[in-house]
């Protein structure tokens, strides 16, 4: 399996001064005096999920999310530690946090060393993703052959094409980085790479965000959920209280305007 890695260089953005591995602090809520404190993991520039606004401080749909929770947890008080993917992953394992909430899918690897939540929180149906313009639409990894496809380094993406891969070896070559948003609409769009893979919903965040057209396959390559997840060493009582206070907010309809808010639609799952 050929493996490269695009230089950030040829795509520079502004915001490439807030990635790697950067990160800050930030608390959910001020909770009461004696409440135990949870870090939570997430990230610093991943609109529309997880990012920081114009103030400095943390927001999108799994920020908000968490804030959520942390209003019906009032024995606890979250605070936010922001950083790229894979470092949030490596907070979590090394317990610098306890939480993290950065869109994270189920995989084999994931579960060996970290606890899901039990309650989906926002459907992430995988589609291959690619600029008409500049190509094809591919609707599976078959029609992918011969093409370059980046992918988030770390991520249940990059693990999907990964397994593929391994069973179909040199279909097509994977190009790692940590690229943020515009980077990575730049790199379909100027053709440095043929496609990526995203859910639907982030497509189109990109398409309003930077007046693009990508598209989206016919059909997802992937069925998954994102769930949060936790530290092998994290109390179980605050994971039950979590799962507990997340159903309740998915019933009430709290998550569902999140949703809509963030993310322009009801992608929560049932």
């Amino acid at each position: 399996m050929k493996r490269t890695i695009l230089g950030a260089s040829t795509l520079v953005t502004l915001l490439v001064l807030g990635a790697c591995g950067s990160s800050s602090a930030d608390t959910a809520s001020s909770g009461a005096s004696d409440a135990t404190e949870i870090k939570v993991g997430t990230g610093n520039e991943a609109l529309p999920y997880a990012y920081l606004d114009e103030n400095g401080e943390y927001d999108g749909y799994d920020v908000a999310v968490v804030k959520a929770i942390d209003e019906k947890l009032t024995d606890y008080t979250f605070t936010f530690e922001g950083a790229d993917f894979p470092t949030t992953l490596s907070n979590l394992e090394s317990n610098k946090v306890q939480m993290a909430a950065y869109e994270y899918e189920v995989n084999d690897e994931r579960k060996e060393k970290f606890v899901y939540g039990d309650v989906g929180y926002v459907v992430w149906d995988t589609y291959i993703v690619s600029d008409p313009d500049a190509g094809t639409v591919y609707d599976s990894f078959e029609d992918l052959a011969g093409k370059k496809v980046y992918v988030t380094t770390a991520t249940n993406q990059a693990a999907m094409a990964e397994a593929y891969l391994a069973e179909n070896p040199d279909a097509f070559e994977l190009v790692y980085g940590e690229y943020n948003n515009e980077q990575i609409v730049q790199a379909v769009t100027s053709g440095a790479v043929d496609a990526t893979l995203a859910p639907e919903y982030q497509v189109d965040n990109w398409n309003n965000s930077f007046s693009e057209n990508l598209e989206i396959g016919s059909e997802p390559v992937h069925n998954s959920n994102a769930y949060l997840l936790f530290n092998k060493e994290t109390d179980q009582d605050f994971i039950d209280a979590v799962n507990t206070a997340l159903e309740e907010l998915k019933a009430d309809g709290t998550i569902k305007e999140l949703s809509e808010k963030y993310l322009d639609g009801d992608y929560v799952p049932e």
